[in-house]
């Protein structure tokens, strides 16, 4: 089950206490003060990878709490620090804080972090508070809370290629088709019910595509699947549109999808688009003539037989 956004609470470490202590050593009267400093709390870091494409780690733990620094010592000793904690999150996941509605960060390529919640300071020992008019300070500060936020994880899946298109058009078949990839595959609308990531190794190169629910009108309100997934649409180099061949009206079919694009974000209309016909074992030599001669830029492929999946291959290559 794909998880893409979750809320959770981030908890960073207090810092340790200062601390009142005495120097307290045979043969040295009147030992001066000696208390040590308390440690830093530790800090909660977010990293990204590449290696996972869920946030399903924080379904049902919704707290994560660094730990508190260590309260300092005598002989001056400063408390340890606590230990940072770091969160490993999806390559594509934007941190949104819940008070504002604020992207606080947008961790958009593997291997980035960003310390999300600092520690606290460490308290001050009575050593510090030494004067000429206070030689014996009976004063040490407490360590400072650490910093509390609640966030909004959100995953926008980071793929070279969406396929996009309505229910039973056959996007399924073909991302499995190019990548392999386990994907449900029926006759019948949402047979894909989250987003499915398959990678198409090409030579020494390789692209990443992902597979979206079928787009019905009133996707970008909330109708059927689409709206939810919508959002994955929006970091991908180029948008393959599926059509199915055997579809009785064909542009209906198709504008009816970048309506919805538009509607939900405008600017997907600026990706670059290629269009595939999916289907074509099931046409006649008329009808695949008419086709080519309609749709001069598209490629007409059978995900069934594997009819020009080398051409779609190459196409996207060169667009991506």
């Amino acid at each position: 089950m794909l998880v893409d956004s979750v809320e959770i609470e981030l908890k960073a470490g207090d810092g340790g206490d200062g601390v009142i202590a005495w120097r307290r050593e045979k043969f040295v009267a009147r030992g001066g003060p000696e208390g040590g400093d308390g440690g830093r709390g530790g800090s909660i870091i977010l990293r990204s990878t590449h290696n996972l494409d869920t946030l399903a780690s924080f379904r049902f733990r919704k707290t994560f709490k660094a730990e508190r620094g260590h309260n300092g010592a005598n002989k001056r000793k400063t408390g340890s620090a606590g230990a940072d904690l770091e969160l490993l999150i999806p390559t594509g996941t934007r941190v949104i804080n819940l008070v504002d509605n604020r992207v606080i960060a947008d961790l958009t390529t593997s291997d980035e972090s960003i310390v999300i919640a600092r520690g606290g300071q460490g308290g001050l020992g009575n050593v510090h508070f030494v004067s000429s008019t206070n030689q014996n300070p009976f004063e040490a500060t407490k360590g400072t809370p650490g910093q509390v936020l609640n966030v909004k994880l959100e995953l926008q899946l980071v793929a070279d290629v969406a396929l996009i298109g309505e229910p039973s058009s056959g996007k399924s078949s073909i991302i499995k088709a190019l990548t392999g990839a386990n994907v449900r595959i029926g006759a019948y609308n949402f047979s894909t019910t989250e987003p499915v990531l398959g990678v198409l190794p090409l030579g020494e190169q390789s692209l990443t595509l992902v597979d979206l629910p079928g787009l019905i009108e009133g996707a970008h309100r909330g109708k059927g699947l689409g709206a939810e997934f919508l959002k994955h649409t929006q970091r991908v180099k180029v948008l393959l549109h599926v059509l199915d061949g055997t579809a009785p009206e064909l542009k209906r079919s198709e504008n009816s999808v970048l309506t919805e694009l538009k509607k939900y974000d405008p600017t997907l209309l600026d990706k670059p688009r290629l269009v595939v016909i999916n289907k074509s074992d099931l046409l006649s030599l008329d009808e695949t003539k008419a086709m080519q001669k309609k749709y001069p830029q598209a490629v007409l492929v059978s995900a069934t037989t594997g009819a020009n999946l080398k051409e779609l291959q190459t196409r996207l290559l060169e667009i991506v």
